[in-house]
């Protein structure tokens, strides 16, 4: 219960409130069980990223799975936004810390029906905050960009995130990284690092 008070302390103070109204807190873990809510998020996250990863991988490539999300939910790495009052899931950003200075965020997804509402900048900024508060001083993120054909998406996300406030800093290894995904891959592409600092 700690992390998830602690979670909604964040919340509150990086504003998760719009005109719309959207609260975003990490799911206590026994909602792993809610089928609803595992299927809803897992739905929500492929839709965004089958747009986004067009062209990367191969047509059986899927982003996540309800069993990827559940243990996500249970291991409390996957914060919800939800609107209120009707406690609709609309999207999702996978936390984690990488070192005891340096955080993660990814699976970054917000259903496509409220896309332009701010909601994704709000889940950037609550993943920033967590981290922050439990002592990272530096937030990453990683970008798979394919090489071989242009996408405009990830073209897209990348300005959207040095809009944020994070730069480049190096190429990543994804068959290091990502051995299970790397077969996947439709053609070549660069894995792409970006840091923020948070100090």
């Amino acid at each position: 219960m700690a992390v998830n008070g602690l979670a909604q302390v964040v919340a509150d103070e990086v504003d998760t409130s719009t005109p719309e109204t959207v609260s975003i807190i990490f799911p206590d873990p026994t909602t792993a069980d809610d089928e609803n809510l595992v299927s809803r998020l897992t739905a929500i996250v492929n839709a965004v990223y089958f747009d986004a990863e067009k062209g990367i991988f191969t047509p059986e490539y899927q982003r996540t799975s309800d069993r990827e999300v559940k243990a996500f939910i249970q291991s409390r790495k996957l914060a919800v936004a939800y609107l209120c009052p009707s406690n609709e899931p609309i999207g999702c950003v996978f936390i984690k810390k990488l070192t005891p200075e340096r955080g993660e965020f990814g699976m970054l997804a917000v259903d496509p029906a409220h896309h332009g509402s701010g909601f994704g900048r709000l889940l950037v900024s609550f993943a920033e905050e967590y981290c922050r508060s439990e002592g990272c001083t530096v937030m990453q993120l990683e970008l798979l960009v394919p090489t071989h054909c242009t996408n405009a998406s990830k073209e897209k996300m990348q300005a959207w995130y040095k809009r944020l406030g994070y730069e480049y800093v190096k190429l990543g290894d994804f068959n290091r990284d990502y051995p299970d995904l790397a077969p996947l891959l439709a053609g070549p592409a660069e894995y792409r690092v970006f840091d923020k600092p948070l100090a």
